[in-house]
């Protein structure tokens, strides 16, 4: 109950002290995006994976983070995550890891999240991304330069319409 507490708090500070700069390149110029997710039985890993070579075949250095809820219980997944006991009683997150994403100087930060929760938006606060990217939510605003509201409710729209919009990203 404390810790969640605290990364709330944390979290509101993170938005207030974050000194990032925040001018995004053109994306034919970005090197580095990270994307930023949480584990969801809804969401289909092949999708992100077609978005991740997408990526890859424009050249772009791709680093993935993924919240898994204890609940899920799975001890090693095989790929960068971390989930609430990664969160010390300070409110800090003792993991390395989840440390060196937040971060990382990505040109592009992309949530693929749905719905952002309070561990992910605790990451996107305090991201030194050039630029953040999410879809669009009401009261989220804080956590992006780059909001996308999908066009229908499914999720490979959201994800093509992520695509769409990164490659079109121009400089002034």
């Amino acid at each position: 109950m404390i810790r969640k507490l605290l990364l709330k708090i944390k979290t509101a500070l993170a938005l207030k002290k974050n000194d990032a700069i925040r001018v995004s390149d053109a994306y034919k110029e970005a090197k580095k995006i990270g994307l930023l997710y949480s584990l969801d039985e809804n969401r289909s890993q092949e999708l992100v994976e077609e978005l991740i070579a997408k990526f890859e075949s424009d050249k772009k250095q791709i680093s993935k983070m993924t919240f898994v809820p204890v609940a899920a219980k799975l001890s090693d997944p095989g790929y960068a995550y971390f989930n609430e006991k990664d969160l010390n009683a300070k409110g800090n997150w003792s993991k390395h890891t989840v440390s060196e994403f937040k971060n990382e100087p990505f040109d592009f930060l992309v949530s693929l999240d749905w719905n952002q929760n309070k561990y992910t938006q605790n990451i996107l606060a305090g991201s030194r991304a050039k630029c953040r990217v999410g879809r669009y939510e009401e009261g989220k605003d804080q956590y992006f330069e780059m909001m996308i509201n999908p066009t229908d409710n499914q999720y490979a729209s959201y994800l093509e319409q992520v695509y769409h919009y990164l490659t079109n990203v121009r400089n002034g």
